[in-house]
């Protein structure tokens, strides 16, 4: 006699949520920090164009200004859509990553039309906004920080919740016929 076994393993995932608006998004923390942080870069923008100084470190602040800008809008219209939760990837990290990233950018902006503020009282004006920015991104990175902390906890809302392994064995016994 011989025995064959026959193992069959399904796995059932719940379906992640539908991309469609989130209207509490925008009135949540991260939605209304993200929406200062774009507020921010256009003032910081604008301040920054109404002199020509790009010689003199101006044009990395107008560098600094417009791609967080469109990085941080680009942030918001997927949260608040809810894009992330259909795409593969650690999300919460690379977000985390972006912020960290912009921190930098944002002091070494910061620092530059600080020090260029006596030429002009609307590189002063543009000092005071990427100061606001810097606090405003650092406040967004450590919610990024504690979202990425959840994520790699078993039950975090990012986490596996939802996965459902079956595996089921099935033992024949079958007899060889001569």
């Amino acid at each position: 006699m011989e025995t064959k076994a026959y193992e069959h393993t399904t796995e059932t995932r719940a379906d992640p949520p539908p991309m469609k608006p989130q209207p509490g998004y925008p009135k949540s923390v991260p939605g209304i920090l993200k929406i200062a942080e774009v507020i921010l870069c256009i003032l910081v923008l604008i301040c920054a164009s109404v002199v020509y100084w790009n010689h003199y470190g101006g044009g990395w602040v107008h560098f600094v200004g417009a791609s967080a800008l469109v990085i941080t809008a680009i942030l918001f219209i997927f949260h608040f859509l809810n894009v992330f939760s259909r795409l593969p990837g650690p999300w919460p990290f690379i977000e985390f990553m972006f912020y960290c990233v912009y921190c930098l950018f944002w002091t070494i902006a910061a620092i530059v039309a600080a020090f260029r503020a006596p030429l002009h009282s609307a590189i002063g004006a543009t000092a005071f906004f990427t100061f606001v920015a810097l606090a405003l991104y650092l406040v967004d990175a450590y919610f990024m920080y504690r979202a990425w902390k959840t994520f790699h906890q078993p039950s975090g809302a990012y986490g596996g919740a939802g996965v459902t392994t079956t595996t089921t064995t099935t033992t024949y016994e079958t007899r060889t016929q001569y």
